[in-house]
């Protein structure tokens, strides 16, 4: 029986959830009762699918209208170290609606490292981005002990083209927590450079806060440049927000941002949720 246990946690860590599940059957066959085996067949099949949908709405000052920002999104866990997903995105703004698509990878390569890439598409695009690529990656450097922990290195890189220009974006950033786990604090710096040399740099600083395990306050500012079709903008934020796990598969999503641009401001509502299933 204990090599049967065995065998189901080896094929459960692979993301093979029902030959785990017969294993422990036949171990249970051999050794009724046992509470540990009991145990392990009650914890609930992992959710491989995950649905996102979210929406923000934009009011800009001196009556220059309303911008939406609108998307969906569809993710499956192929198996513990792979995660590939889908999103639509719909955009308006000053009357015109841009429809983008996005593909996108996510890789565990150890229970330290993890990478991505993405792709998009926008048909016929007004402000978006014709197309995008972009990449990234985490490194775990330090694992939690105690009160710290645990801190990672990451990196986003991103090529945006759009009909005017073409914009490239690198961003190094760091994230390490304290208070057990509960308080998470991270430094983004941000460089970003068009195809004919203009530069900007800028930096985002922010905190998300464990307040029960279920939910969660976060908030930040930044100083950094935002691309406004083709162009870097020289942006100021002050952004926060929640999330509340309303059960284990249904988490709901808030968030307030006002951001001080040369040419107008803008305050930004958001609401969103996530089903896992």
């Amino acid at each position: 029986a204990e090599a049967l246990v065995g065998i189901g946690d080896v094929r459960r860590a692979e993301g093979d959830d029902a030959a785990a599940r017969l294993a422990y059957r036949q171990a249970l066959a051999i050794e009724p009762g046992s509470a540990d085996i009991e145990q392990r067949l009650a914890v609930p099949p992992p959710r491989k699918w995950r649905l996102d949908f979210g929406t923000e709405m934009s009011d800009l000052s001196d009556g220059l209208g309303d911008w939406t920002d609108s998307s969906a999104g569809l993710a499956y866990r192929l198996s513990p170290a792979t995660t590939i997903s889908g999103r639509s995105r719909v955009a308006t703004r000053y009357g015109h609606t841009d429809v983008q698509v996005e593909g996108r990878i996510d890789q565990a390569f150890s229970p330290a490292f993890s990478a991505y890439a993405l792709a998009t598409a926008t048909p016929d695009a007004d402000f978006l981005a014709r197309y995008s690529i972009g990449a990234g990656a985490s490194w775990q450097v330090m694992a939690p002990a105690r009160q710290f922990g645990p801190v990672s290195l990451n990196i986003d890189a991103r090529y945006d083209d759009f009909a005017n220009a073409g914009v490239t974006t690198i961003s190094p950033w760091v994230q390490g927590y304290i208070l057990d786990g509960r308080l998470g604090l991270s430094a983004r710096w941000v460089h970003a450079e068009d195809d004919i040399g203009t530069r900007a740099d800028g930096y985002v600083l922010r905190a998300d806060l464990v307040v029960t395990p279920r939910f969660n306050l976060f908030g930040g500012y930044a100083d950094a440049p935002e691309i406004s079709d083709g162009t870097l903008v020289p942006t100021r934020t002050v952004f926060g927000g929640l999330s509340w796990d309303v059960s284990d598969p249904l988490t709901l999503r808030a968030s307030l941002a006002h951001e001080q641009r040369p040419t107008f401001d803008r305050t930004i509502f958001g609401l969103g949720l996530t089903a896992r299933f």
